[in-house]
């Protein structure tokens, strides 16, 4: 009975074993995705969040890296995630022209997307360095390096 008994409290103790290695791989893997252990390339165009609020019951990182055709929003499968109740599942869509020149074109989103203070249509909004863009509960500030 002791034996039995011993067997079953190490196969519930490997479970564990493993269950917590996956979570950890997971987490690991949800940060790569989202671009948060990798370095910022200095010619890369970022978004900057601008703590207005001074609380936030969601994570949010200090910038987020913008390359063409990123999508960012609640939902797992933008490639920004921020789980802003007030942001849709795909919000925007960050769209780069051939001459470095940025959109940013909101995807139906039910509270809208805002370029410095105005609400963005159905045509993509040509943004720049300084430009404020406002979604869900937060702004940011949009940034182009070599950009002035």
């Amino acid at each position: 009975m002791f034996e039995f008994l011993s067997d079953i409290m190490r196969y519930i103790f490997i479970t564990i074993i493993y269950y917590f290695m996956f979570s950890i791989i997971r987490l690991i893997a949800q940060d790569i995705k989202n671009g948060r252990m990798g370095t910022i390339n200095d010619d890369q165009p970022f978004i900057k969040p601008l703590c207005i609020r001074s609380k936030v019951d969601f994570k949010i990182d200090e910038l987020y890296t913008v390359k063409d055709g990123c999508t960012i929003g609640r939902g797992k499968r933008a490639d920004i995630m921020i789980s802003d109740q007030f942001m849709s599942a795909k919000q925007a869509r960050f769209i780069c022209e051939t001459n470095d020149e940025w959109l940013i074109e909101d995807l139906g989103s039910t509270n809208g997307t805002f370029v410095n203070n105005e609400q963005l249509s159905e045509e993509p909004c040509a943004i720049k360095t300084g430009d404020i863009i406002k979604m869900g509960q937060l702004s940011y500030i949009f940034v182009q390096p070599g950009e002035e």
